[in-house]
């Protein structure tokens, strides 16, 4: 945003230099990009009037003369040269951007000195007519150098949360806050009561919370005084009239936009609705734009139909403009849904000053006196008669007071702020204090970004100086309801750190899906969509974590062919619970390619080594796997199991279902997919006994179909309390057992924790364990 420094000056007297005003700024947030000085005038420019205009026959051009003091005749191919305006004339001699201004002979016509652009002066961008001045503006040959003195402009950033600060006003509030006087501008409006000739809709309240409607008639447009065009031009806009001219300024001044419509074009009265479809408008920039059905438009409107008029809070329409022959507007001030204006202006590639507010926000009580600021200045400027009715549409809220304690101030910053010191300052930034500890602060309703104690504390501390907050850390004790609010996110960080370990590579995945994927990954339509989605491929929330894995999967295979991966995620899927949302927090893994090597050649792959690797990782938490053979639409129905952990459901596991390859055009590819938190199982230090293990091997042969689980479990209830631990080391199927059995072989440990186990007591449990199996129907191999 561009600041004037004469401009700010004239709210706030007191400031020293544009230097100190820069380092005031910085203290406040603001920080400047850049400090330029503009308006450096060649000398020899002076104010001259144009008493009259005459075409040159069979050219583009004109013979002006001029009273610049004396009477002078120049030639000028503007546009806009006509008779009674006041112009900037070079006279012969003048050196403007490097060229030297002299008499010429232009088709038979003497030019002595040359009419100004704003461009040719230096003082904007516009080359395309005259720099145009009101006439008597300034006495005839006065010189531009000495009446449009030079200017410092601070080129500063304004973050997203202070849309007030887009004003000169909000900064002049701002350093007021600091101390400074401030002056602000005096509105005096002189109304009449005379009915309004247009009447006022709303369509769409969402779009437009607040809109008010005013009527001035009587107005002479022509060019705007010096004064409010060097203000513009110091800010980057150029001058079109004084009517157009004050609703920038007032913009400007309160970063409140506003339009004015010419009364001739607006029909009945003003209606603000969405746009139909196929709807076009030719907009001030002279291009014809085809409306969005989601655009929100100001229309006129007759009877029942209605026409657009402009673009809500992004730009008007060409035709409803402000022209020379404009005798009477309507003026619109109103408050924008930000987000859709930025919908609008986004789509349509147009980024105005208007929307560059609007899109932030605006103070929503800030219309009517926005509305009346302007009013007054037309009235001064325009000679406008001014109707005292003002329509409006909405009733915008007043901002809710806060609680606020300084004591709580000064413990969050660790200051030693004084009471009354801070709630002066809140009072200066325009707060209204009411109450005794705790306080009821209200700030005012510019200040959009004030809804928090902390925000309060932290305006006492940007007002102070953050130079003034101690080095030291504050003492800081959680209350008790914080306490041990870490936890989840150490144990999701203890997985990471685990499954890393264990050679996973953790990625991230978006937690949007296709909707239209759910039934081609063989899930439940996703219970929740988006309103406004990135694109169709992320229009719903995903449900479960392994789609985006195998998506990414396919992505890499088609960049490189790596020989495995082994990838994992931690996210978030949404489900629903009965009517309302669920957001659970999941573990993914996938496995894909060749296996791990083991100690004697072999080999261990797909699903068994998925297995093994999620019993490690459970292993290292203290906790216990169990898979239950389980069928899954999206798994192999012969490799696809519910997984157990610590006696609890948490997901399942297996490989991934050979239709779902194939239409992914994917090599056999395993995953298991956990919700947590796990189950805490607390470690307890035990110390290692002390005494001798008794080793004992056995082989059961058990029909081909038996689970692991179940042999396992038996072998376990019925080994007895010296059991110290079993562990596989053998399947087998072959000669000499018959077709339709395995082997499966165990490594048996018993231990006593207090003394040696006698070898009558090994015996007995594997008599035990013998009898079991037996019993069972199965037999021991060898």
């Amino acid at each position: 945003m561009r600041v004037p420094f004469t401009w700010l000056k004239s709210y706030v007297p007191e400031l020293e230099s544009p230097e100190v005003l820069e380092e005031r700024l910085a203290g406040l947030g603001f920080e400047t990009d850049r400090m330029e000085r503009i308006f450096q005038m060649p000398k020899g420019v002076v104010y001259a009037q144009v008493l009259e205009a005459h075409p040159i026959p069979e050219t583009h051009l004109k013979r002006l003369v001029l009273d610049a003091g004396r009477v002078v005749e120049v030639v000028s191919g503007a546009g806009n040269a006509r008779a009674g305006i006041g112009v900037a004339l070079a006279l012969p001699g003048t050196e403007v951007k490097g060229l030297k201004v002299g008499e010429r002979t232009i088709q038979g016509v003497v030019s002595h000195g040359m009419a100004l652009s704003p461009r040719e002066l230096g003082v904007g961008e516009y080359g395309g007519g005259l720099l145009e001045f009101p006439p008597g503006a300034l006495p005839p040959g006065t010189s531009l150098a000495e009446a449009w003195p030079e200017e410092v402009v601070l080129d500063i950033e304004v973050t997203p949360n202070r849309p007030d600060a887009l004003g000169i006003l909000g900064l002049a509030l701002d350093l007021h806050a600091l101390g400074y006087s401030l002056v602000l501008p005096q509105v005096r409006l002189e109304t009449e009561k005379v009915p309004l000739p247009f009447g006022l809709r709303v369509d769409d309240p969402q779009g437009a919370p607040h809109f008010t409607l005013s009527y001035a008639s009587g107005l002479q447009v022509g060019p705007s005084p010096l004064w409010l065009q060097r203000i513009l031009f110091a800010c980057g806009m150029r001058p079109i009239s004084n009517v157009v001219d004050v609703t920038n300024y007032v913009m400007l001044e309160r970063a409140q936009p506003m339009h004015a419509f010419d009364l001739r074009f607006v029909g009945e009265g003003i209606l603000v609705r969405r746009a139909k479809p196929g709807e076009r408008l030719v907009t001030l920039d002279g291009v014809e734009r085809e409306l969005h059905p989601e655009d929100l438009v100001i229309a006129g409107y007759r009877g029942e139909e209605s026409f657009p008029l402009g673009l809500a809070g992004v730009m008007g329409g060409a035709e409803s403009e402000v022209k020379e022959d404009t005798r009477a507007i309507a003026l619109e001030v109103a408050q924008f849904d930000p987000v859709s204006i930025r919908k609008t202006a986004r789509r349509h590639g147009l980024r105005t000053e208007a929307s560059y507010r609007f899109e932030r926000g605006v103070d929503p009580l800030g219309q009517v006196p926005a509305a009346q600021r302007a009013l007054s200045l037309l009235q001064t400027l325009a000679g406008a008669r001014v109707a005292e009715t003002i329509l409006e549409e909405g009733s915008p809220q007043a901002p809710r007071p806060i609680p606020f304690r300084p004591d709580y101030a000064n413990q969050l910053l660790g200051t030693q702020y004084p009471e009354e010191e801070q709630l002066a300052i809140l009072r200066r930034l325009g707060c209204r204090v009411e109450g005794e500890g705790p306080y009821r602060v209200t700030p005012p309703s510019r200040r959009l970004d004030l809804e928090l104690e902390e925000d309060l504390v932290e305006e006492i501390a940007r007002i102070q100086g953050y130079e003034t907050i101690p080095l030291d850390l504050p003492a800081f004790f959680p209350a008790p309801d914080n306490r041990g609010v870490e936890r989840p996110y150490q144990r999701e960080r203890r997985l990471r750190e685990l499954l890393s370990g264990l050679g996973f590579q953790e990625v991230y995945t978006y937690s949007f899906m296709d909707p239209e994927e759910a039934s081609f990954f063989r899930l439940s339509p996703p219970p929740w969509r988006l309103k406004n989605p990135l694109s169709p491929e992320k229009a719903a929330l995903r449900t479960h974590l392994f789609p985006g894995l195998l998506k990414l999967l396919r992505e890499n295979l088609a960049l490189d062919r790596p020989e495995r991966a082994l990838l994992f995620e931690v996210g978030r899927v949404f489900t629903k619970e009965g009517p309302w949302a669920r957001e659970e927090t999941h573990l993914a893994g996938l496995l894909f390619g060749e296996g791990l090597g083991l100690p004697h050649g072999e080999k261990l792959s797909g699903y068994a080594l998925l297995k093994g690797l999620l019993e490690a990782l459970l292993d290292r938490l203290g906790l216990d796997l169990g898979v239950e053979a389980h069928p899954y639409p999206f798994l192999h129905p012969g490799v696809s199991g519910k997984v157990w952990v610590a006696g609890e459901e948490k997901g399942f596991l297996g490989q991934v279902h050979p239709e779902i390859l194939k239409a992914l055009e994917l090599p056999p590819v395993h995953i298991f997919e956990l919700s947590l938190p796990l189950p805490e199982r607390p470690f307890r230090f035990q110390d290692p006994s002390r005494y001798p293990l008794a080793l004992r091997d056995l082989a059961v042969v058990v029909p081909e179909a038996t689970p692991y689980g179940e042999v396992e479990a038996l072998l376990r209830q019925a080994a007895g309390p010296y059991l110290e631990s079993l562990r596989l080391f053998d399947l087998y199927q072959g000669p000499p057992l018959r077709e339709g059995e395995k082997s499966l072989a165990f490594h048996l440990r018993f231990r006593h924790p207090q003394r040696t186990l006698k070898d009558e007591e090994v015996e007995e449990a594997m008599a035990r364990l013998l009898a079991a199996l037996r019993a069972r129907g199965w037999d021991i191999r060898g």
